[in-house]
């Protein structure tokens, strides 16, 4: 996975962007960083880091077996940045408005949240959203790599 591109989108190695932040060897600096980390962290099954990453005033007790159990039948596929207000190194809050593309039991939807992020110490925290979720038929195109990340192209996996 480390030489590959970030589940986040960003076009960048999985090595040089959000692994970093996922192992701890940096924080993210702005709220749009620790979204585009926090999917990946879903994308690659990670609970921890999703714990560590929601503040603490807004976790729920056993949330790290929720969201493991939750994980469980979740495949997720595509993130998409639509805006991000504030949430820069010096700002205290920001929100990241975003879509996440995900396949559940052989179905696809779309959760689009608008979340809110909070500064604290110099580490940011997912703090909560307003989302909705809707089944998507998310279109790709045959030649690209499928989404399950087996390494097969789309027309030869789960575009056949």
């Amino acid at each position: 996975m480390n030489n590959s591109l970030c589940p986040c989108g960003s076009n960048k190695a999985y090595a040089h962007c959000c692994e970093l932040f996922i192992n701890y060897s940096l924080l993210p600096e702005t709220a749009e960083q620790l979204m585009r980390s926090r999917f990946t962290a879903f994308y690659l099954n990670k609970p921890q880091y999703l714990l560590n990453t929601h503040h603490p005033s807004q976790r729920e007790t056993d949330e790290l077996n929720a969201i493991a159990k939750e994980q469980a039948s979740t495949q997720w596929v595509k993130l998409v940045i639509h805006q991000t207000k504030l949430g820069q190194i010096n700002d205290l809050t920001g929100i990241v408005e975003f879509s996440a593309f995900f396949n559940q039991e052989g179905q696809m939807f779309e959760l689009r949240e608008s979340s809110n992020f909070i500064q604290k110490n110099a580490q940011w925290f997912y703090l909560d959203g307003d989302s909705d979720i809707q089944h998507n038929e998310l279109k790709f195109k045959r030649n690209e790599p499928c989404w399950c990340n087996n390494g097969k192209k789309f027309k030869h996996c789960h575009g056949a």
